[in-house]
């Protein structure tokens, strides 16, 4: 898809497409040109995660706010609103003024912390054929089906879903730096969403942070997964959530200088 005009979520490039268009008949350009924008810096904060830092409370499952292009993002919510929002206070995140949130899957784990914002009619990114919709909608929340990677904001795009199962779909975030790809449990295999976003978004890759789903993995699926990363381009790996230990030891000891180790309180933020 390199190349390919990428869709672009009306509620955030409205005012840079009445530009465009005024420009007519060679907007379509603009508009591709825009579809490799860049959001230059990038601020994640991982709210919920198994392990946690600085007295923070540690939960089973994954969230993390995001603000890049303009737009201030949640990528899942954890199991439950309690931790999600006690954990946000105490890292100075305010969850009113989020503007959506992108749903990975839709494992409990991902999912249950939606609660938190029920009846605020936030628009939430689910994957297509996850048949979430109907629990979205059931909490008061706008679901947005996703069936090709989307543009959210300006270099902000969420990466087409792929099946594992359960159809699963990533943030991919395009800064100064290269492409930032956030992930949930990458059960379709984290490499396979890797490639997927770097071919729809066309950024050399730098960092990926989430979950890997490979706690009990052998030694061999391991140094697969983590070399396969690297040789992509990939700088930096932050496995969270079910990346499973022999993923971090790998990383720590055959290539500390791309290891993030971290959980729920770790700060990541990227300069243009």
């Amino acid at each position: 898809m390199r190349g390919a005009t990428v869709p672009v979520d009306k509620r955030y490039a409205y005012a840079a497409l009445v530009a465009l268009l005024a420009a007519a008949p060679f907007a379509w350009l603009a508009v591709r040109r825009e579809a490799r924008a860049h959001a230059a810096t990038a601020r994640l904060v991982v709210l919920v995660d198994n392990e946690a830092l600085g007295g923070l409370e540690s939960a089973w499952g994954l969230s993390v706010y995001v603000e890049a292009g303009g737009a201030r993002l949640l990528f899942d919510a954890g199991p439950e609103p309690g931790v999600l929002e006690r954990n946000a206070a105490r890292l100075g995140v305010d969850l009113s003024r989020i503007d959506a949130v992108v749903v990975s899957h839709g494992h409990y784990d991902h999912v249950g912390g939606l609660r938190l914002f029920a009846g605020r009619g936030l628009r939430v990114y689910v994957p297509a054929g996850s048949g979430l919709s109907g629990y979205v909608s059931g909490l008061g929340l706008r679901p947005v089906e996703v069936d090709e990677t989307t543009m959210l904001a300006p270099g902000v795009y969420v990466v087409k879903p792929l099946v594992g199962p359960p159809p699963e779909e990533a943030l991919a975030i395009v800064t100064g730096k290269g492409l930032v790809l956030v992930v949930g449990c990458s059960h379709p295999g984290v490499v396979n969403i890797a490639r997927q976003a770097i071919r729809d978004v066309g950024a050399k890759p730098y960092a990926v942070l989430g979950g890997f789903h490979m706690a009990g993995a052998s030694q061999r699926e391991v140094k697969e997964v983590v070399e396969g990363l690297l040789s992509l381009g990939f700088e930096k790996i932050y496995p969270l959530h079910c990346s499973g230990e022999g993923v971090k030891r790998y990383l720590a000891e055959r290539h500390p200088e791309a290891y993030g180790d971290g959980g729920a309180g770790l700060v990541v933020e990227i300069e243009g």
